[in-house]
């Protein structure tokens, strides 16, 4: 098997790893949801099925915490920094549909939240096994981008953005 292909299919274990382990992370916060209807479930219900036991999950060697990819920098091809990761968007399923990260800025000033589809991203492990995510789009892209805006209040688990449709294009 030749590297290219060993990386890309590590690169899919990863992020297949990853949106599992965040559905696992998030299950509690969705079934904890009220609904406005009494004996509907939450719209972010994962399972909303009554009674349902809970499955026990153990950890894989090939996944990554929602909590270190958080605050990680992302680099472009051209091995520029180009932000930080700031949020993770989940899907209704549970899945990790968007990161958002903060680009533009200079130490915090000016800096502005752009989304991309989680697939855009490249996820690896450096010498230290700690996370590195690299982009493939140059840093005027990205300031071309459009601004992501959450709908409705930010703080709660709730809201109607959606994913980004558009995938960044390449230098």
């Amino acid at each position: 098997m030749n590297r290219k292909s060993f990386d890309g299919m590590r690169m899919k274990s990863v992020i297949v790893a990853t949106a599992a382990s965040v559905a696992v992370c998030a299950s509690p916060l969705a079934s904890a949801q009220q609904s406005g209807r009494p004996g509907q479930p939450s719209p972010l219900a994962v399972n909303p099925t009554s009674g349902a036991q809970p499955q026990w999950y153990t950890q894989h060697g090939n996944e990554v915490r929602a909590s270190k990819l958080i605050g990680t920098t992302v680099v472009n091809d051209a091995s520029e920094t180009v932000g930080k990761i700031s949020e993770l968007v989940l899907s209704k399923d549970g899945k990790v549909a968007a990161v958002v990260i903060g680009v533009g800025g200079l130490l915090g000033m000016g800096e502005r939240e752009i989304a991309v589809n989680f697939a855009s991203l490249r996820l690896a492990q450096d010498s230290n096994n700690k996370a590195t995510v690299s982009l493939n789009a140059t840093k005027e892209r990205l300031k071309a981008a459009p601004e992501w805006r959450w709908i409705g209040d930010r703080s709660g688990t709730t809201g109607n953005s959606s994913a980004p449709t558009q995938q960044p294009v390449s230098k």
